[in-house]
């Protein structure tokens, strides 16, 4: 496992409403909003002008009416040049992301209290808005979250009814994606994100999963410091590259 192969099953796990590839450089697009699924991802290189690429890429986000932004991972692009071709262009990377990684291993840790559900239940959602002010962004992300593929898991801590934490996660060749990580403001630091986890930790391994992975920004502390007490380990950084806002 590398972070190759990382990237191509978060391609899968968290799908782009458009995707296409071309040469071995995958477009994804969506809403325009979120990093990952409105970027290019430039995994391989099959010969022919980068330079060509580069402009083919910025010619089909324009097309969708997007700024070009190119998501690259530390060990996993290609060409190797790319970053200086980006440099020349006027592009700058931003927001550095951590991968990390974890051994699935034959047993986990216990959790308590969390119901997993195939699909995001109107409580999950509700969550999921409450803890997404901005509008486009819930509605971009509450689209991908409706096309996970399965098997999939929505996985919910509730108190007296109400939400506490929330949690997904799908899968792709054995390898399994965590994502939409939240815990309500008032229930933050009283570890029901870290039974969330642990809840879908142990799913994955009940549907044949071999390792998880997730990504954070690479400036959330206590979030890396809870997935390292859980086993997860860094694999790669990623960067989006994107001109700057005039």
């Amino acid at each position: 496992m590398n972070a190759r192969d990382i990237d191509r099953a978060t391609i899968a796990t968290w799908p782009a409403a458009e995707t296409a590839e071309r040469n071995g450089w995958f477009f994804l697009a969506a809403g325009g909003v979120t990093g990952r699924v409105n970027a290019c991802w430039p995994l391989d290189w099959r010969g022919g002008d980068p330079e060509a690429a580069i402009t083919d890429a910025e010619a089909w986000y324009a097309a969708r009416q997007l700024p070009a932004r190119f998501k690259l991972t530390d060990g996993a692009f290609a060409p190797t040049n790319l970053p200086e071709l980006l440099t020349l262009r006027g592009y700058e990377p931003v927001a550095p992301t951590l991968i990390m990684v974890a051994d699935l291993g034959a047993a986990g840790a216990p959790h308590d209290g969390v119901t997993l559900s195939p699909s995001p239940p109107p409580a999950f959602d509700q969550a999921l808005q409450d803890s997404t002010p901005d509008a486009d962004e819930l509605a971009e992300r509450r689209s991908i979250a409706n096309r996970l593929p399965q098997p999939a898991a929505f996985a919910m801590r509730e108190k007296d009814g109400r939400v506490l934490a929330v949690g997904a996660s799908a899968i792709a060749d054995k390898l399994a994606g965590v994502f939409l990580m939240r815990t309500m403001p008032l229930a933050r630091r009283q570890g029901h994100g870290l039974q969330i986890l642990r809840a879908l930790l142990g799913w994955a391994r009940t549907q044949g999963g071999a390792h998880a992975f997730l990504q954070v920004d690479a400036a959330n502390a206590p979030a890396i410091a809870l997935y390292r007490r859980e086993g997860f380990v860094e694999l790669s950084t990623y960067r989006f590259w994107r001109k700057p806002p005039r």
